[in-house]
């Protein structure tokens, strides 16, 4: 399935879901009585705020000179680019690990033990090369061939950065006790994904310009963080118990799948034999965001932590997602206003909108419904239900 095709399905989506909060907003003022009372600032303040961090933006671009006077020139591009990469890079590893932070309500992470997992991952991606270039040297290599690139994104990708991703975990698991709740294995290994990301993200954004911050912000980063939480689930299972199998075999299995994810993820997008089929890897995305979702829940219900007095405010969540998600969507849209022109921005809007509104949209709506309940492990099921979050 070709991704524009992907991408058009879920804005239909996207767009019925807003038709159907609409009405439903409309239905709820008809039985109103006090009609004043219903336009208060709490119903509406997600959309409001989607409109403001939107339109602040595209005012400045197109009804000031806030192109011209800050207009980045070729020379001035030239030599700070890797700075503007790095600096964004850091804001999107920062917007996530906030967020994880944000929601481990039950016994706050210790900040020394957040920074060194992040420092050691950092430093072992920066030799990630080493092990690509000892698979590369034997010949197992990405090819034109469909099954030996499945392979290799698997065995070779899949196998190498979810190592580097992991090693960290372990590192902290081993040497420290900053692990001792269900959630800490989740929170860890996105963490560890999280620094990972940052020297990937800040390679891509040098190479390829910053103006494809939106790609690595709401997808690479994300699925960093997903794959690497299946092997910290997989721990969760056998440490406390929630599972009958070995803990060896539950080890292995989640290893596997995480690798396999990864290589599947990366399969549709870097095979030209299968490209006119990526748009499965946007559809795959969507379906880790719930799992991985789905085992942040089932972690928080089993800490060891629990109080019932204690609950994730999903509002605050969602207000964060919005500011900050699409505070980087709209950082995109500057840059290529300050770097060519505002028409070249306007289009690279409305092209980016197609591509990832939705995605904004769900990433928003999904990771934001937190149900706490003491003890409950809601088992990991997929059903085309998971494409049509729920908007409040």
């Amino acid at each position: 399935m070709q991704q524009n095709v992907v991408f058009l399905l879920l804005d239909i989506i996207g767009l019925g879901l807003l038709v159907k909060w609409s009405y439903l907003q409309v239905k709820a003022y008809k039985i109103t009585a006090n009609k004043k009372v219903f336009f208060s600032f709490k119903r509406f303040k997600f959309p409001l705020l989607i409109l403001v961090i939107i339109s602040i933006p595209l005012l400045l671009v197109n009804s000031t000179n806030f192109e011209e006077v800050f207009h980045i020139n070729a020379n001035n591009l030239q030599q700070n680019s890797l700075y503007y990469a790095i600096l964004l890079s850091f804001c999107i590893s920062f917007v996530w690990l906030l967020y994880i932070y944000k929601i481990d309500v039950f016994e706050k992470e210790q900040k020394r033990y957040i920074l060194l997992i992040i420092l050691l991952s950092s430093i072992f991606t920066l030799f990630a090369e080493v092990p690509y270039n000892l698979l590369h040297h034997i010949g197992f290599t990405n090819t034109e061939h469909p099954l030996q690139s499945f392979l290799y994104c698997v065995f070779g990708i899949g196998f190498i950065e979810e190592t580097i991703k992991f090693i960290p975990l372990l590192i902290i698991l081993k040497f420290t006790k900053a692990i001792d709740e269900p959630y800490d294995y989740i929170f860890y290994a996105s963490a560890s994904a999280l620094g990972f990301a940052f020297i990937e993200n800040a390679m891509y954004l040098y190479s390829h310009g910053i103006d494809i911050i939106n790609a690595r912000a709401l997808y690479a980063t994300v699925a960093h963080m997903t794959f690497s939480s299946v092997i910290g689930y997989g721990l969760f299972l056998t440490t406390h118990k929630k599972t009958k199998f070995p803990a060896g075999i539950v080890f292995l299995i989640m290893y596997l799948l995480s690798m396999v994810s990864h290589g599947f993820y990366d399969f549709w997008l870097i095979n030209e034999a299968v490209a006119e089929y990526s748009g499965l890897t946007t559809l795959f995305f969507l379906a880790t965001v719930h799992i991985w979702f789905v085992m942040k829940n089932n972690t928080l219900n089993n800490s060891n932590y629990y109080k019932k007095s204690i609950r994730i405010d999903n509002d605050r969540i969602k207000v964060y997602l919005i500011f900050s998600l699409l505070g980087l969507f709209m950082c995109s849209y500057l840059y290529v206003a300050l770097v060519w022109d505002a028409f070249e921005a306007n289009i690279f809007f409305i092209k980016s909108a197609f591509a990832y509104g939705y995605i904004l949209l769900y990433l928003i709506a999904t990771l934001s419904r937190f149900n706490l309940i003491e003890g409950i492990l809601k088992p990991i099921r997929l059903s085309i239900s998971f494409l049509f979050p729920k908007l409040k």
